[in-house]
């Protein structure tokens, strides 16, 4: 049986517990035979899981979405321990880095959205070192004005990248994806966030150890305390916090 589109609805939000091969067979297969429909591909990690909580905007773009990945070890193991089969985490900069492989491979266009002139334009040079058949219809980077956006929105039309990567911040991405996506006429929609900051050199991925057993946010942490570190002292307990209730909520239901 075909597992590729399987979800899980949890904490409320729709989640897709299967591998990254899965994935990309699905970008693949949508991009060569649905191009003028929309696929629109989110990552959640604790820190987006917390915010919907109180960010109805941001559940809804999320729970707008055709497929989400898990991005983060941690909600791995919270699905886990909540009883749901998952065989793999996600990770966004691992999905981004496989859909630029595919990319390359099969001719499809980028285009990328997103973070600081010098940032972007570093990731971009280097994406071209490491996929040197890649082509790249355009980029922007995320700070233009509100009434910019129709501007943006209108380069993007222009150039008909196959994939578009945006690298704002949460909510700021998965908004921008559920009120544009229908106007753009790109086939894959896939908010990277900090991947570019990872491309461009600014940010050193942990590990493959680390990664596995879960340790890439210390790692990160220790790079950026003052940044993510609060970031994960606040709103990973919290998170841990919210998934030990709804383990109960639901115990005593039945």
């Amino acid at each position: 049986m075909d597992n590729s589109h399987k979800k899980v609805n949890i904490w409320g939000i729709s989640i897709n517990p299967i591998r990254k091969d899965d994935f990309i067979k699905v970008i693949d297969n949508h991009i060569s035979l649905h191009p003028e429909k929309t696929l629109h591909i989110t990552g959640v990690n604790p820190e987006t899981i917390f915010q919907t909580l109180n960010d109805s905007q941001l559940l809804n773009a999320i729970n707008d979405s055709d497929l989400v990945n898990i991005d983060n070890t941690l909600v791995l193991l919270m699905l886990r321990l909540s009883g749901v089969r998952t065989p793999e985490r996600v990770a966004t900069p691992d999905l981004f880095e496989s859909m630029l492989a595919l990319a390359e491979k099969r001719g499809f266009s980028i285009y990328l959205l997103g973070s600081k002139e010098d940032v972007l334009t570093k990731a971009i040079e280097n994406i071209k070192l490491q996929y040197s058949g890649i082509i790249i219809a355009g980029y922007r980077n995320g700070y233009y004005k509100r009434e910019e956006l129709s501007k943006v929105c209108e380069e993007i039309k222009k150039v008909k990248p196959k994939m578009l990567f945006l690298a704002l911040p949460t909510p700021d991405k998965e908004i921008f994806i559920q009120n544009f996506k229908h106007v753009l006429g790109v086939p894959v929609l896939l908010g990277v966030g900090g991947a570019i900051d990872v491309k461009a050199g600014l940010v050193i991925r942990a590990p493959l150890f680390f990664r596995k057993i879960g340790l890439e946010g210390i790692h990160r942490a220790l790079q950026n305390p003052l940044n993510y570190g609060k970031r994960y002292l606040t709103m990973y307990p919290a998170f841990i916090w919210f998934v030990i209730k709804e383990m109960f909520k639901r115990k005593n239901r039945f």
